[in-house]
């Protein structure tokens, strides 16, 4: 099944370089005379302080779909036996969110991508957070021709910046506190020299359900495609 995906996902790099699609994105215009300013000194001096892989690891070796039952009177803590996997790696992005804030960028416009539809089903979804670029945390290796930076304040965002036309796109990969009264979504990532690999939560008082949704790569036509593993 993996060798079918593979297949099925080179497949798609090379169709996507010669027939370009359109993203499904929201576009905010943050150009002014300022920002342009900003964006072509202080961008230049933001130093690389993380590297690939990054994320948290303990993701890459489970089989899933995943599942963590709940204690039988629960009180917010999954059963003891392997219920600490789960916590551990909520408490991984909790160490990687408060990384130390750095100069963020200031592109002149930004692209919103949307990965999947969970977001727009979320009724407490911040939208103004949802664009936010500010609190910047790490300046990663490129990706492509992109410069790569992540910035965390209530959601982590994923700015893929275009170098040359200061143009960005941005990627939701992490989020703790979305869903409604019976159900929490979480979005976690894993990020390797392949590509970005987002992983869906849902907790509620039953336990909580783990698996791998999206693919994400960087194309060798610069293009950013989002690849849907599960429904």
């Amino acid at each position: 099944m993996k060798k079918h995906l593979i297949i099925l996902i080179s497949f798609s790099i090379i169709y996507s370089c010669s027939h370009p699609a359109a993203d499904n994105l929201n576009a905010v215009d943050t150009s002014a005379t300022r920002d342009n300013l900003i964006s072509q000194t202080e961008i230049g001096r933001i130093s690389i302080n993380a590297n690939f892989p990054f994320g948290c690891a303990d993701l890459t070796k489970f089989n899933y779909p995943m599942r963590w039952e709940a204690d039988e009177e629960y009180d917010g803590h999954l059963k003891t036996t392997n219920g600490q996997e789960f916590e551990n790696i909520g408490k991984c992005f909790d160490a990687i969110n408060k990384g130390k804030p750095i100069v963020s960028p200031r592109p002149k416009s930004v692209e919103l991508l949307q990965i999947g539809d969970q977001f727009k089903k979320a009724n407490n979804l911040d939208t103004v957070m949802q664009m936010s670029i500010d609190s910047c945390r790490y300046r990663l290796p490129n990706m492509g021709s992109y410069e790569c930076y992540y910035s965390y304040a209530h959601y982590g965002n994923l700015l893929l910046l275009d170098p040359k036309t200061k143009t960005g796109k941005l990627l939701n990969i992490y989020a703790d506190d979305l869903g409604d009264d019976t159900q929490t979504l979480l979005r976690y990532f894993y990020i390797d020299k392949r590509g970005i690999t987002i992983y869906e939560a849902y907790c509620s008082d039953s336990g909580c359900s783990l698996n791998e949704t999206h693919k994400i790569v960087v194309n060798t036509c610069g293009e950013i495609v989002i690849h849907q593993l599960t429904k």
